[in-house]
């Protein structure tokens, strides 16, 4: 048994006006004198919308940690960011970092060639190396 509240929707459903196409209806009267100006300013090359507000990258260039950079034996180099002490540099960890960028460069799962040289640097300094 439906509802007294149910029947005129029920009545809306079965004469079809839930599927028809929606009329649209203008958000505000707008006059023939609005739609000109804004025409206008369309022709004019302005924005009538206001243009998104661009990404800022939170964190500043300031705060990019040293790079690892390693050499393998068969001559491929990979640079690696991290975040680190630039007293105490995590060697271990810009080695296993290095070993994973170099299986997914090649797409392989075989253990990477030894590592010939790594430093880790940054802004163009050199803040440690091995051979």
């Amino acid at each position: 048994m439906l509802k007294a509240s149910e029947k005129p929707l029920l009545a809306l459903i079965e004469a079809g006006g839930v599927n028809d196409m929606p009329v649209i209806v203008p958000a505000a009267a707008t006059s023939d004198a609005l739609v000109e100006a804004i025409k206008t300013v369309k022709a004019a090359g302005y924005r009538v919308s206001k243009p998104r507000k661009p990404k800022i990258f939170k964190r500043g260039k300031d705060r990019v940690g040293p790079t690892f950079v390693a050499e393998f034996a068969d001559g491929t180099v990979t640079r690696m960011s991290k975040y680190t002490s630039l007293k105490k540099l995590d060697w271990d960890r810009g080695e296993r970092l290095s070993h994973a960028a170099y299986q997914s460069r090649w797409r392989t799962r075989e253990a990477p060639p030894a590592i010939i040289s790594a430093r880790f640097e940054q802004d163009g300094k050199v803040l440690g190396t091995r051979q």
